[in-house]
């Protein structure tokens, strides 16, 4: 046989077979062939046996008389034993559930041979007997239908359909042969081509049958790998899947899911999806959407997919999530019968998405509160002010400046003096009415913006509600064993629209100082007269215009120490200005009026020049820091200024540590980036000061180049009012843990107790500094022999123009 006739016979079998198939589809398919067959074979024998006895019975008085009940019966027979068969065969697949098989098909074409030799034979043997046209017109009417009908009983099993066939058609040719017909030899071609067409259509109709067979066992097959992926996705992974109905009772449910419920399928199948779950919020999480079961009974009340529902449930104590998913399910009919769907287990995701919120909520709240009282601080302040300026309504702000607060820190410790602090926040708390705004900018400076003040009597209404703040303020306080008659002065201004918040706070400022020359616990309100204050700071600024020249300028040493061993590490410096008429000032006193005149620039290069010589009689390995103004910053040659002061002393750049405080970074943070970067890239170390009470953010320690983290003191204070585990402590740990990713230096200021220091070293605080551990002390005495020899090898010296 060559290529051709192989191919065409490959495709001829593809008509009843399926060759290439596994052993197991094509016993399937054989299967399918023979059950159709038996079913239907008993309807066809009892057709025939009907239509014989009819024929039989209209040929009667041709054949009475002659030997033609044998055949009637063997006709009979043949055909009720083929149906028997038949029936049998089908009872007994049904009760076993075996495989039909090739034996069933040789055994049915038997049967169906017999009956065929029976069939013929009465056509045959009819037709020479029929005594008119009549009756052999009968006949070949007959004998068509009979040779269809039997094709169309076998037309999945080819085998059979071609046995009946080839008997029928040629007993048929034989019975047209022996009659004396007109154009018999016509007939008889027009048979052969009748059987040629069945032919062609049994096996084009049972060609359909192979595919639908093969097409079947393929879906099952795909079917069953579905269903084992299905099986092993179950039982490995972390996600589950579920059906319900479309009210939400379950169908199917996923190993997993009664796994991590502790119940069992039988227990759930049947169970609303919703009671499964939490019926409240266990843990808000910013990304959610959906969430819980009220929002499942939403979604799946109509007939559309959803995605992203979130579901909570404790398991064993523990929080766990996931996310549901789900498509509605849609019968042959189009009606909608259910839902499938998937849980994915998001539980990790969502607690490190909790996780991050709660740190950033500790980072923005470092960035916008005050950590000694818990109060806003200037940066949200002003943010506050000018969304109050940017309604164009009637509106007041007020400073707020406690008296003689310094003595309460000098007499009784700064200790005592953040918890004064943290009383009088609290009060002004419980002053203020609802909808007004209290900060704290800084030290004993509180401020308030006044909203909802009425277009009559405005000047009156600001006068009653900053009285009803300094009656609060007037109640001795209890502080330790002492009692401290706390009062203040405020200064305010008030505006309909027409200032700005910068013009209202500098008015206030004025009214404040008017408020503090007049004998303290006073209220003031802006006037235009308000001069006498702009005229002190001109006569500071003569003054300080002279005290460089003058040599009016200080500066006294505190030690930094390490954490852990206490050893001295450095000193800081503390610059004050022996004032001819007013004495011993410190640089908050004047410091602010030299950044506003500039002269701080002369005061600072003063600075930096003393502080780098003095640093020269230090070990070799001893850094000198020295804070920055924001003025100085500013300038276009400060980094070159810098350099010549470094050269001229004869100091290495890397011995030198430049402080920057938080206010610099606002100001023109292009300039200071630039600065910094500079000196940094010239190995000029650098630092940020007092952080955390003033400007400070996150994106200025990832983008600027500091070496140094200085907390302010405050946090060092709120450490003594709160138990581990507060918030200073969550902010203190998140600012040693980020430093140490970012690979800065820590230093935490302000150390006055011993609790502090236990506490600071819990928390990871590498370094520390404080009264503590001594008072500030004059250039000679930290350089002196007895002081150095104190101090470790490698101490470090960190110095400091203005604090």
């Amino acid at each position: 046989m060559d290529k051709s006739t192989g191919m065409q016979w490959a495709g001829l079998r593809g008509c009843w077979a399926l060759p290439d198939a596994t052993a197991q589809v094509r016993a399937a398919l054989l299967n399918g062939q023979l059950r159709n067959l038996l079913r239907v074979v008993p309807w066809f024998a009892a057709s025939n046996v009907y239509t014989a006895g009819a024929v039989f019975y209209t040929l009667w008085p041709f054949v009475h008389g002659r030997p033609w009940l044998p055949w009637l019966a063997g006709l009979v027979l043949a055909h009720l034993a083929w149906a028997g068969h038949a029936m049998l065969t089908v009872r007994r697949v049904q009760r076993t559930g075996q495989l039909l098989d090739m034996r069933d098909m040789y055994l049915s074409a038997g049967w169906c041979a017999c009956c065929a030799l029976v069939c013929g034979l009465g056509i045959y043997g009819g037709a020479l007997l029929a005594g008119d046209d009549a009756s052999r017109l009968l006949l070949s009417a007959y004998t068509p239908g009979l040779i269809a009908t039997g094709v169309l009983v076998g037309i999945t099993t080819p085998l059979l359909s071609f046995i009946w066939l080839a008997i029928l058609t040629v007993a048929a040719c034989l019975m047209v042969a022996q009659l004396d017909f007109l154009a018999q030899g016509m007939t008889i071609v027009l048979l052969c081509c009748y059987a040629f067409i069945l032919t062609v259509a049994l096996l084009f109709a049972s060609r359909l049958f192979v595919k639908r067979i093969e097409a079947e066992q393929a879906t099952e097959q795909e079917r069953q790998i579905v269903g084992l992926l299905l099986r092993d996705f179950e039982t490995d992974a972390r996600d589950w899947l579920w059906e319900s109905r479309p009210s939400g009772e379950l169908t199917r449910v996923g190993v997993r899911l009664c796994e991590l419920l502790g119940r069992s399928q039988d227990e759930l199948l049947g169970q609303p999806l919703g009671t499964l779950f939490s019926q409240a919020r266990l843990l808000s999480v910013g990304s959610d959407v959906e969430v819980g079961p009220h929002a499942l009974g939403r979604l799946m009340a109509v007939c559309q997919p959803f995605n992203g529902l979130v579901m909570e449930a404790r398991v064993q104590g523990e929080l766990r999530s996931w996310a549901l998913s789900a498509r509605p399910l849609v019968g042959a009919d189009g009606a909608w019968t259910g839902w499938r769907g998937v849980g994915v287990d998001v539980s990790d995701a969502r607690a490190r998405e909790a996780e991050s919120a709660v740190r950033e909520y500790h980072l923005h709240y470092l960035a916008h509160h005050d950590a000694l009282t818990g109060l806003p601080n200037r940066r949200a302040f002003l943010d506050e002010a000018e969304k109050e300026q940017a309604t164009q309504g009637r509106w007041a702000l007020a400073l707020v400046d406690l008296d003689h607060f310094k003595t309460v820190n000098e007499s009784l410790g700064h200790a005592a003096g953040d918890e004064l602090l943290c009383s009088v926040a609290r009060r002004l708390r419980k002053a203020t009415q609802g909808g007004d705004a209290l900060a704290r900018l800084g030290g004993d400076e509180f401020a308030l913006v006044l909203r909802h003040l009425p277009a009559q009597g405005c000047e009156a209404e600001i006068e009653r509600r900053l009285g009803h703040v300094l009656d609060a303020l007037r109640v001795q306080e209890r502080i330790g064993e002492y009692r401290v008659d706390v009062r203040a002065s405020i200064g305010a201004a008030w505006t309909n629209g027409a200032l700005t918040a910068g013009d209202l706070l500098r008015q206030a400022d004025t009214a404040l100082y008017v408020a503090k020359n007049g004998g303290r616990d006073a209220l003031r309100l802006h006037a235009p007269g308000m001069s006498d204050r702009l005229r002190e700071r001109l006569a500071m600024v003569s003054d300080l215009s002279l005290a460089v020249e003058l040599d009016q300028f200080d500066v006294e040493y505190m030690g930094l120490r390490d954490a852990g061993s206490l050893r001295v590490q450095g000193y800081e410096a503390l610059v004050r200005w022996r004032h001819p008429r007013h004495g011993r000032l410190s640089p908050a006193f004047f410091i602010p009026v030299a950044e506003e005149s500039g002269i701080v620039v002369q005061i600072g290069m003063w600075v930096l020049e003393r502080a780098c010589r003095d640093a020269l009689a230090w070990p070799h390995d001893t850094l000198v820091a020295v804070n920055v103004s924001p003025v100085q910053l500013a300038l276009p040659r400060f980094v070159e200024s810098v350099m010549e002061v470094l050269q001229r002393v004869g100091l290495p750049p890397s011995r030198l540590e430049l402080e920057v405080t938080e206010t610099a970074l606002t100001r023109d943070a292009g300039s200071a980036r630039t600065a910094l970067q500079r000196l940094r890239a010239l190995g000029v170390r650098t630092a940020i000061d007092d952080f955390g009470v003033g400007y400070s953010s996150m994106a200025q320690l990832r983008e600027l180049p500091f070496d140094r983290i200085k907390l302010d003191q405050s946090f060092a204070a709120a450490l003594l009012r709160e138990q581990a585990g507060g918030m200073t402590h969550s902010i203190i740990a998140s600012v040693v843990l980020l430093a140490n990713t970012m690979r800065l230096d820590v230093t935490a200021e302000g150390v006055e107790q011993a609790e502090q220091l236990r506490t600071l070293r819990a928390l990871g605080c590498p370094t520390v500094q404080g009264h503590l551990f001594g008072l500030p002390a004059g250039a000679d005495s930290v350089g002196g022999r007895h002081r150095l020899a104190t101090a470790p090898a490698g101490a470090q010296v960190v110095v400091q123009p203005a604090a």
